[in-house]
């Protein structure tokens, strides 16, 4: 085993013996002092590790600049995107506070644990060029670390809230980490500093937050590093080709913009905060019409909207949407029958429970959902 192995592994050690005792004692012990606490072991960790590897001097080159490009434009773009939604949907006041200990707790200390992760993230790379399998493990250790910082419950006896879990925290982590070491290895620490000190410390500093969700900004935070990737391979991918670099004037291609009107126009629909939303249709209680799978368009109308007899709306039950057909129309209810049922749904449905009509339906797009839904369940 070679010398550079046997520090790589130390610090590998040292890195996931720290995350160990800050789940199971820093945390448990010292809550008040937790994140000082980890911004001061990562600062020691990373001027250890330089003693350790060495480090070696980032040199801005064209590609670097061209990719630095591309992500600062799609930062502007997912902002663009969230606060738009905000002026539309609603803003959250930001909880954090900026007396004194609690700017060094929530912003100082965060900020500075984010800057010494990407170096150490950048000297490793550099230091193991040749042994991705390392880079990869520091990588592991880090998304845990980010995982641990930013849930202390971990829900391991309700599956549905594990899948949560998975969907909205450990899923964005993931794909935020590969990105951020993808880039590192091509071009350095200035183009992952950028996104991380944009996405991950504007939710300490900015006033007033949008109230998109969790389910629209984990899409937004899982879209976001694949569109940079799909926007910086081709780049890269000259580099890695040996061919003539190329200083890349545009920070992204015109067809960017129909992936992207696509993918806001999918963020709208799913979000339910404009006047038509989409839902997935998970029984074939409507079969023929609608089957299991669709997806279907809905026009939210408000209680004093006329409805139709024949129409197909959409209306909540024990917290769920339900989409079936009105087949009759009363003056403060209406009932309804699902196509594919022998007989009418077994109440009424007050008129303030029908929240649209079925405008038209999309087939089959909704069937991975619904499967996992199943499955979940």
């Amino acid at each position: 085993m070679s010398k550079r192995s046997v520090k790589d592994g130390f610090l590998w050690l040292l890195l996931a013996t720290y995350i160990l005792a800050y789940r199971f004692y820093i945390f448990d012990h010292y809550m008040k002092y937790s994140e000082i606490i980890s911004a001061s072991f990562m600062v020691f960790l990373l001027a250890f590790s330089i003693s350790l590897l060495g480090y070696r001097k980032d040199k801005q080159t064209n590609l670097g600049k061209s990719v630095f490009k591309v992500v600062l434009f799609y930062l502007c773009l997912a902002f663009f995107i969230m606060f738009g939604f905000g002026m539309l949907v609603g803003f959250l006041k930001n909880a954090y506070s900026l007396s004194f200990f609690t700017l060094l707790d929530n912003i100082i200390a965060p900020i500075i644990i984010i800057v010494t992760v990407e170096f150490l993230r950048y000297v490793i790379v550099w230091a193991n060029r040749d042994k991705k399998i390392f880079i990869w493990f520091y990588v592991i250790l880090f998304m845990i670390f980010e995982l641990f910082m930013s849930t202390k419950t971990f829900p391991i006896h309700d599956f549905e809230a594990m899948f949560r879990l998975g969907a909205t925290l450990i899923l964005p982590i993931i794909v935020k980490h590969v990105l951020l070491t993808y880039l590192c290895y091509h071009v350095g620490w200035r183009s992952p500093l950028l996104y991380r000190s944009v996405m991950d410390v504007y939710v300490y500093i900015v006033p007033i937050l949008p109230n998109l969700g969790e389910y629209v900004h984990s899409m937004i935070l899982v879209s976001l590093p694949f569109m940079i990737y799909l926007n910086c391979y081709a780049m890269i991918d000259d580099r890695v080709q040996r061919q003539q670099p190329i200083f890349y004037k545009k920070s992204f291609s015109v067809y960017d913009i129909p992936v992207a009107a696509v993918i806001i126009a999918m963020v709208c629909l799913i979000s339910g905060a404009f006047p038509h939303f989409m839902i997935g249709i998970g029984s074939d209680s409507m079969s023929p019409k609608i089957k299991k799978g669709d997806a279907v368009i809905i026009q939210k109308i408000d209680k004093k909207a006329p409805i139709k007899e024949g129409e197909i709306v959409a209306y909540m039950k024990s917290g769920r949407i339900v989409v079936h057909r009105a087949v009759e129309v009363k003056k403060n209810s209406i009932i309804t029958k699902g196509d594919a049922n022998t007989g009418n749904d077994p109440k009424p449905i007050p008129r303030n429970q029908v929240k649209g009509i079925v405008k038209f339906k999309i087939p089959f797009i909704a069937y991975p959902t619904v499967l996992l839904n199943d499955f979940i369940r």
